[in-house]
């Protein structure tokens, strides 16, 4: 049984970047590599000796792969409690001490909109993990490269401790789980089972407030990576980055938005869409969040060094701009990515969890009930019902030009909504008739209207459905505004 007092590692792995620096570690350590075929072949052609898997099963991979790890000789070599089991000594099995496997990228492709996904269904790979999982006590288990990462930062002498290998583990047997979720998922959608997983991404000093301990999970993948970091990013801040960036990806290429306390301030689209978002209400844009819908220049830059920005988040930066804005003390600067619906809209009320469909930007069906609307108006419906949307019911906004002037939400009544909304534009001077009022449902009574009405404006955008539809309606027609239907609703709790 020769090879029975070196330690014994198997490794089947699909990503193969950096695999060479990593069997060149094991074999350091005194392990003697056993791989599957693909990792084989990689890790011969960087140098790096090894064996093929089949020396130990006995059997040569079949199936196109498809069987290649599943044998009673390669499982005993995981699972048994101890190196020197009598049962392996009489078979002449190989006791098995570390296994690295990162498994066929099931979850990946699922989520990337692949259809044809049977072959993704790793078998072998996951059932080397479950068993080097649950004999952790004597086996080191590696589900992927950044548990490979840890376990070379720790290993002395082929050796790990004993809470790595619990920990490890675990993140195995959450990897299997979700694996078989999202396949189960893709298999028989039903939903009658909902399962959240994910990888620990940002540390956190604390959740909310200081005295809420807390921690941060990645679902697959998150919609931001951190570019340059002022101090610790907190999850207020994460809650109003992704309030910021999800906005400005719908509002299309070019747009910006700021964002406090996870509500929009601010949003405009065009050439200077920057300085109009933070413009729309300079106040609250102090010490918000900034999201833009494309690169920042040296420009942009330029206007947004004197400015107090927690978080920046963009498509991209220029060359230097991340040196020079990076100058400023406490500011965060991160990239987001576009792909950002990967995992659906996960709402949580008490211990019940609200799982639906994302409120995407909308192709927007609209029906004139009054008035004759300018097409600067109708474009200026579409892109203020996307700010809308992401404003807490009860929601209004005053939109003019591809601008956000002023807005009002988050109030048990409409009405203390829009005279919110009304006020603000009035004390910036901002009040006029070419502007449009859009609410992100309907208006239950006339005094909300009758408000606007006063206030000078003459074209609302609103759903309908109230009782009193008609009443609404009505006074719109006799008093000379435009009212436009909008067929969806937007609220947002």
């Amino acid at each position: 049984m020769a090879g029975a007092q070196k330690k014994n590692a198997i490794l089947s792995v699909s990503d193969k970047e950096g695999l060479d620096k990593i069997g060149n570690f094991l074999l350091s350590q005194e392990f003697d590599l056993y791989c599957t075929s693909g990792t084989k072949r990689f890790l011969e052609s960087k140098g790096v000796s090894c064996e093929s898997v089949e020396k130990l099963t006995g059997s040569p991979e079949i199936l196109q792969g498809r069987v290649k790890t599943l044998s009673s000789s390669l499982m005993a070599g995981i699972l048994a409690v101890e190196r020197d089991d009598p049962d392996l000594k009489k078979h002449g099995y190989l006791p098995i001490d570390l296994v690295y496997v990162e498994p066929y990228d099931f979850v990946g492709n699922y989520l990337g909109g692949s259809t044809d996904l049977a072959e993704f269904i790793d078998i072998g790979g996951i059932t080397m993990l479950r068993a080097a999982a649950k004999n952790f006590q004597r086996v080191i288990t590696i589900p992927g490269k950044s548990s490979m990462e840890e376990v070379m930062r720790e290993m002395k002498g082929g050796e790990v401790s004993l809470e790595l290998r619990r920990s490890l583990a675990g993140i195995a047997f959450r990897l299997t789980s979700m694996n078989d979720y999202v396949i189960s998922q893709w298999l028989d959608g039903r939903g009658e089972v909902f399962t959240v997983g994910g990888k620990e991404y940002v540390k956190l000093r604390y959740g909310e407030n200081p005295h809420q301990s807390a921690r941060s999970y990645a679902l697959y993948p998150p919609f931001f990576e951190i570019l340059k970091v002022g101090k610790e990013v907190s999850f207020n801040n994460i809650i109003d980055a992704w309030s910021a960036w999800e906005l400005v990806l719908r509002l299309g290429q070019g747009s910006s938005a700021v964002v406090k306390h996870a509500s929009p301030c601010g949003a405009a689209i065009g050439g200077n869409s920057i300085e109009r978002a933070i413009e729309s209400d300079p106040t609250s844009a102090y010490g918000g969040i900034l999201a833009h819908n494309g690169i920042i220049t040296a420009n942009n830059a330029n206007i947004l060094k004197d400015r107090f920005l927690e978080v920046i988040i963009a498509a991209g930066y220029e060359e230097n701009v991340l040196e020079d804005l990076g100058r400023k003390k406490n500011l965060r600067l991160l990239r987001g990515r576009s792909e950002v619906y990967s995992v659906p809209d996960i709402r949580t009320a008490g211990n019940v969890l609200l799982v639906q469909d994302w409120n995407r930007k909308s192709v927007l069906n609209v029906e004139i009930k009054s008035g004759e609307p300018t097409s600067a108006n109708l474009d200026d419906v579409r892109f203020g019902w996307e700010v809308v949307k992401s404003i807490k019911s009860n929601a209004i906004a005053l939109i003019r030009d591809g601008w956000l002037l002023s807005s009002g939400g988050g109030q048990p009544n409409r009405v203390d909504s829009v005279k919110m909304a009304i006020g603000r534009a009035k004390d910036m001077g901002r009040l006029d008739e070419f502007s449009v009022l859009i609410s992100d449902g309907f208006f239950p009574f006339v005094d909300s209207v009758e408000f606007i009405k006063e206030s000078g404006l003459k074209t609302i955008a609103a759903p309908l459905g109230s009782i009193r539809d008609k009443e609404v309606l009505d006074y719109s027609a006799k008093n000379g505004l435009t009212f436009i239907e909008i067929k969806e609703r937007g609220f947002r709790h």
